[in-house]
């Protein structure tokens, strides 16, 4: 009985070491198998894994590149305004009103209203005091008044009828005030009737208003209207008002005419030419 039970015993043993040779070698060629298809399944990953972290790095430089560009094209239009502001500036520049105490330059903020080119608000208005009138002069011509209240300053052109002001006309430097028609052209009303004014009689501001300084170039006579008791010239004016951007405001009005060479100032010597 004990031997059977020993010869049991070692044939258990003895399967037991078999099935597990068996099993170790099952695993063996499982293992050798399926290693190619875990190979292809880590390349796969790490190709999605790859492929997501490129998508994502793509992703953030395409977002950097666009916030970059769109600096660039903020700095590239403020380069471009700052161009267009110094082209201006040059173009209206006038060097004997920049370094004048009572000249100021100003700059056109915008229309005070959207339908109406001829009144606009200016710059450097609270270095104005209130309730005054002053001269605007582009160039060297004579393109309006400003006016400071409560309100920004205000710049009213030629080309609007509450644009007025004294002038003088011709060689015999005949009074009369000048006033808003259009964007080309003002009336001179109020001149003596006994006074001899001539188609192409040049009109300059007096400076007697205290409004502008004195011999700033107007205009020039195109038509002459006898009333009842005075006479009328129209006049096409030097300005060009339908393009207001700088300005030299008159703060205050000196009759030294001398101190600022006006009396050689000339319609010749401004760059706007008459139809």
């Amino acid at each position: 009985m004990k031997n059977s039970k020993k010869i049991f015993l070692s044939l258990f043993i003895i399967i037991i070491i078999f099935l597990l040779r068996k099993e170790e070698s099952f695993q063996d060629k499982f293992a050798t198998f399926t290693l190619p298809i875990k190979e292809s399944y880590l390349n796969i990953s790490n190709s999605i894994k790859d492929a997501k972290e490129q998508y994502l790095y793509q992703a953030d430089s395409i977002k950097q590149f666009k916030n970059e560009n769109l600096l660039l094209r903020k700095y590239l239009y403020q380069q471009k305004m700052r161009i267009v502001k110094l082209e201006a500036l040059h173009t209206y520049n006038e060097e004997r009103f920049n370094l004048h105490k009572n000249i100021l330059r100003v700059q056109t903020i915008s229309y005070k209203k959207l339908n109406d080119f001829s009144q606009i608000y200016l710059t450097k208005g609270s270095e104005l005091q209130k309730d005054k009138i002053f001269g605007l002069i582009q160039k060297n011509v004579a393109a309006g008044i400003a006016i400071k209240t409560d309100e920004p300053l205000k710049g009213i052109l030629l080309s609007n009828e509450e644009c007025q002001f004294s002038t003088f006309i011709g060689e015999q430097k005949r009074p009369g005030i000048a006033k808003g028609i259009d964007a080309q052209s003002m009336e001179v009303n109020f001149i003596p009737k006994w006074s001899k004014i001539n188609i192409g009689d040049k009109v300059v501001t007096s400076g007697l208003d205290n409004i502008f300084l004195p011999n700033i170039p107007v205009g020039v006579v195109t038509k002459v209207i006898t009333r009842s008791t005075y006479k009328t010239a129209i006049i096409k004016i030097y300005a060009d008002v339908l393009h207001p951007n700088f300005f030299y405001l008159v703060k205050k009005v000196t009759h030294k005419v001398e101190d600022l060479n006006i009396s050689a100032t000339t319609p010749d010597n401004n760059n706007t030419k008459l139809k």
